[in-house]
């Protein structure tokens, strides 16, 4: 739910409620004591992250140093020579990052050489952080560094929540030839004749990549392009798939909030621990008895669609498609440390 909806039946449920009894009253006043308490304790959290967040960014700093040493004149060309495509390596082995990342982004990203966060303001965490992904030279894209901005705001102090109210992004400024993000389709030329029939025209049509839906400007109520729409349909689930989700607000608001879980992702997992990440330490471990369990029911689903779909003698039968059972969904979950970079 998008946040001006959220405000709208906010002030709606508030003007509709009926007058609270003397004893609520007292509750009440009761909880805005406790949470004034709360405020304080968080602004004394947000003091020592910034206490300790300075005496850890050396070691990052010392963590790009290692990574950027080449050894020879015969270095091969990556951000990262000491390990090449260290950063491609530890995104894609964290679950948010499973269907981001395509295989034509891949060739890409082994040129990044490091990424970096900070809050927007170091003294209100709460509103935000921003990413910046720094490049090698390269021959995709003139850009040495792409930043994302994460404005934020909370949602309600009873529950926590933070929501994104605008995410920016940078533009990518592609070498001719060289987005990964497009896809050139070869079509027919219009028209009748032989010499017409066999000519054919190159055309752009947009892509999933990293770096078309990751870096991407999101706000509530600014238009959305197609290829974005596209991307949350292909997230929804299917109850949503279900319904007529073609508004644009409820598009926008669903891709924000799936963004900024990705952003805080970067920021809290990735940033702090890559070296666990790239060599799957972090990785969360997969439970052998659900997988099991899963396979065998597939199995037995296989079973009774093989009986139900045997075409009767004389008439040729569909089949079926062989696709694999749909994975969970994953939970959500997992502390945060807050705004700040590293963890």
């Amino acid at each position: 739910m998008g946040i001006a909806k959220k405000d709208e039946k906010a002030e709606r449920a508030a003007a509709e409620a009926p007058e609270d009894p003397p004893v609520v009253k007292q509750l009440k006043e009761i909880c805005d004591e406790y949470s004034k308490i709360e405020m304080e304790f968080e602004k004394k959290v947000e003091e020592l992250q910034i206490e300790y967040t300075k005496k850890q960014k050396p070691l990052l700093q010392q963590r790009k140093e290692v990574l950027m040493k080449a050894e020879g004149e015969n270095a091969p060309a990556t951000g990262t020579p000491a390990l090449m495509g260290f950063w491609l390596k530890a995104m894609q082995n964290h679950p948010a990052f499973e269907e981001l990342i395509q295989e034509w982004d891949e060739p890409v990203l082994e040129f990044l050489q490091d990424i970096t966060s900070a809050p927007l303001d170091e003294t209100d965490c709460i509103k935000g952080f921003e990413l910046i992904f720094k490049f090698a030279p390269n021959p995709y894209f003139e850009n040495t560094e792409l930043k994302k901005v994460y404005s934020t705001e909370r949602s309600s102090i009873y529950n926590g929540d933070i929501d994104a109210k605008e995410i920016k992004a940078d533009v990518l400024k592609w070498n001719t030839g060289k987005d990964v993000t497009v896809d050139k389709v070869s079509k027919k030329a219009k028209g009748g004749g032989a010499k017409k029939a066999k000519q054919k025209k190159e055309k752009e049509e947009a892509r999933p990549s990293f770096f078309r839906d990751f870096f991407r400007n999101l706000k509530p109520g600014e238009p959305l392009p197609d290829d974005a729409k596209d991307q949350a349909r292909m997230m929804a689930d299917e109850e949503d798939e279900e319904d007529d989700g073609d508004d644009d607000e409820d598009m926008i608001a669903y891709l924000m909030e799936n963004d900024l879980e990705i952003g805080q992702s970067v920021r809290d997992n990735i940033i702090p621990w890559a070296v666990r990440w790239y060599t799957g330490e972090a990785s969360p471990e997969e439970d052998d008895d659900d997988e099991d369990e899963e396979e065998e029911d597939y199995d037995d689903e296989d079973e009774d669609e093989d009986e139900s779909d045997e075409p009767p003698k004389g008439k040729a039968g569909r089949g079926r498609s062989g696709a694999p059972p749909p994975k969970k969904e994953k939970e959500k979950g997992g502390a945060s440390r807050g705004f700040l970079d590293p963890p």
